[in-house]
C-alpha cells in the first residue's frame, strides 16, 4: 500500500490506473486515480463503473481474467489523442461526481426530494 506523497507521486506517474477487482462498494483509489486526471481500468464490480463509462473516464470490463485482458488490450489500442481525451474526461469525471463538495450537493438533493 502505497500512502502521502509516494501514492500521489504514483498517480502522478501512472499513465492508467487498473482495479479489476471482484468487490468494491465505491472504489476510493479510483476516485483519487480520476482526482488525478488518471484514465481507470476498472471491473463491473467497482460500484461506480457506470458513472466511468458514462463520462468516458476509463474502460470498464467483466471482473475476470479475461475481462482484464481485454481492458488492457483496449488501453494500449488506443491512440495517443484518445488517451488525452480520457485524461480530460478523467478529472471531469471526478470534479462533476466526486469532488467533495459536489458530492455534497448531490446528497443535500437526494435528502430534500
Amino acid at each position: 500500500m502505497l500512502a502521502g506523497d509516494l501514492k500521489w507521486g504514483a498517480f502522478r506517474a501512472a499513465d492508467v490506473f487498473a482495479l479489476p477487482s471482484h468487490q468494491e462498494n465505491f472504489g476510493i483509489a479510483v476516485a483519487e486515480a480520476l482526482a488525478c486526471g488518471l484514465p481507470v481500468l476498472i471491473s463491473d464490480k467497482v460500484n461506480i463503473w457506470r458513472e466511468i463509462e458514462t463520462d468516458g473516464a476509463g474502460i470498464v470490463e467483466k471482473d475476470d481474467e479475461l475481462g482484464t485482458v481485454r481492458a488492457l488490450r483496449k488501453w494500449f489500442a488506443l491512440t495517443e489523442g484518445e488517451r488525452r481525451q480520457m485524461r480530460i474526461n478523467s478529472r471531469r469525471c471526478f470534479e462533476g461526481r466526486f469532488e467533495a463538495g459536489r458530492a455534497a450537493s448531490s446528497l443535500l438533493e437526494v435528502i430534500h426530494s
